[in-house]
This record gives structure tokens, C-alpha cells and sequence, in this order.
């Protein structure tokens, strides 16, 4: 049986985001709370230059997915952290973020 003190020390980051910013922090946040580091490299040319996008916030409507390389040990790993953040109608942004 699951208890409620695990869901609360494994909990998945917040899904609901006041800006792109926030979002993309909170996803950020999610993989070092996993013992990962973030390639700056990617994190760079993915999310702060806008990767693919002509801007990194998504309009309202709008789902833009960044995957990020991430490290371990300071090795590159084959896992990456992928998130998407979509821009609702409230002006608020939802967040899904997972490592695969």
C-alpha cells in the first residue's frame, strides 16, 4: 500500500505555472530533485533561445515540448528531460514534464 508520506516526498512538479518562466524552473527543479544535472549547452539553445520555436512561451492554445540532455556524475546520460508547457485561455501555463 502506497502511503501518503511517499506520494508527498516523490511529488511530480506543480502543473499549473503563472509564467513560462515558472514553468520551465519547475521542470528544471524536477530533474535536480532527481539527482540529475542539466546540460547548459541544451538548456541554452532548447529554452532560452527558443529551440525550433521563433520564442520560447507558447501562445495561448499553443504546446511547445523541449528536450533537454541531462548528466549524471557529470556523464551525459541517454535519458533527457522532455517537458511541454501550453498556454491556456486563463493566460496561466500547464506544465508536463517527465525523464525518458
Amino acid at each position: 500500500m502506497i502511503s501518503l508520506r511517499s506520494l508527498i516526498e516523490n511529488k511530480v512538479a506543480d502543473t499549473y505555472h503563472k509564467s513560462f518562466t515558472s514553468a520551465a524552473e519547475a521542470a528544471r527543479e524536477f530533474a535536480e530533485g532527481r539527482g540529475f544535472e542539466i546540460n547548459e549547452d541544451d538548456w541554452q539553445s532548447q529554452v532560452t533561445f527558443g529551440g525550433r520555436y521563433s520564442r520560447s512561451r507558447p501562445a495561448v492554445g499553443d504546446t511547445h515540448t523541449f528536450t533537454v540532455g541531462i548528466l549524471k556524475d557529470g556523464k551525459p546520460q541517454r535519458k533527457a528531460l522532455t517537458f511541454s508547457v501550453y498556454g491556456m485561455a486563463s493566460g496561466n501555463y500547464e506544465l508536463v514534464v517527465y525523464i525518458n
